[in-house]
């Protein structure tokens, strides 16, 4: 049975950290992170402080495996990882009908048309996706369910602590796109989504491949793409035919419909039951709530006093204790 981790901010006990990463992944963690034994432990110990004192949380997940997505996003920043948090609970509540309402059995029917599909784990022990845009029916289908989709592939694997340091590959395919397919994001919502990008990704981002872009779409990819940080958009690489696809992604992984090894529909229905499984945590999950009608920790407020005894009884002053890379 999976885990459920409660959501209380301030817990009676906190879970001890035990590693699942192998010899070559803690070294990644410690190369490339900053992490190891001494560094881990501080870090987890000012992030709950973070969490227990914050005055707009009021719910949130402590267990180590879901701060560590944070700390890990950010090169155990510990600044960085809270600031993160915020914005993560933030989206998850002024934007619940795109992020905060994971339910992979409501999504059924959208999955089974295999949209999204984590591909497993490529040579590099990253996680493969590949989001195949024309393969929605946009007559029945919501930028809110699309979006939902990505929150459900993510949190399925968030988890994974050799994919929280290895980071992720995203393979994008508009083979089948129309013009339809585009046509159902408004720029509002569009807008919106590509905000919050940064925002509830705690994956680390290698590499994001964009496949038969088809022109008549390049206006939407220029503002998606702007609206990503400089970091990704340098990691977009564009690909007019899949034969230069298969020079960059692990033939193992790849599925046959690309040229690779891997039936899509058999990896389609692993990644099902895997979140299916999950479920009851990410119900749980939702469960987290930050109270945003309560002045933030650095808000300007009318009310001065009032303002003066949130900040003190914040985290804000333990910051100058922080030890960040």
């Amino acid at each position: 049975m999976v885990s459920v981790p409660g959501v209380e901010k301030r817990p009676a006990s906190y879970d001890p950290y035990k590693t699942t990463l192998d010899g070559p992944c803690l070294a990644v963690a410690r190369q490339e992170l900053h992490e190891d034994d001494h560094t881990r432990e501080p870090a987890l110990a000012q992030f709950r402080e973070f969490i227990a004192k914050h005055p707009q949380i009021v719910r949130c997940r402590t267990d180590s495996l879901f701060l560590l997505r944070f700390l890990r996003r950010h090169k155990f920043n510990v600044l960085a990882a809270c600031a993160m948090l915020e914005k993560y609970l933030e989206v998850l509540q002024t934007a619940s009908d795109f992020f905060g309402k994971v339910d992979p059995q409501k999504l059924t029917p959208i999955i089974r048309d295999r949209v999204m599909v984590p591909l497993g784990q490529d040579q590099q022990g990253r996680l493969l996706v590949t989001i195949r845009f024309g393969e929605f029916d946009p007559k029945t289908t919501t930028p809110e369910q699309l979006s939902q989709l990505i929150a459900t592939v993510m949190e399925t694997y968030l988890d994974q602590e050799r994919f929280q340091v290895n980071g992720i590959v995203i393979i994008v395919d508009f083979l089948a796109a129309s013009m339809a397919h585009f046509g159902i994001w408004t720029l509002p919502k569009l807008k919106l989504v590509m905000s919050a990008t940064d925002d509830i990704l705690a994956f680390r981002v290698k590499q994001i491949h964009l496949v038969q872009l088809p022109k008549y779409a390049a206006m939407v990819a220029d503002f998606c793409i702007a609206a990503l940080s400089t970091k990704l958009q340098q990691r977009i690489k564009f690909h007019k035919t899949l034969d230069t696809l298969k020079d960059d992604i692990d033939p193992e992984v790849l599925p046959t419909i690309y040229g690779g090894k891997q039936s899509l529909e058999e990896a389609n229905d692993k990644f099902h039951k895997l979140a299916l499984s999950q479920r009851d945590r990410f119900l749980k999950q939702s469960e987290m709530y930050i109270d945003l009608s309560i002045p933030a920790p650095n808000a300007k407020n009318a009310n001065a006093a009032l303002q003066s005894s949130v900040v003190d009884e914040s985290v804000i002053g333990s910051f100058r204790k922080l030890n960040v890379d």
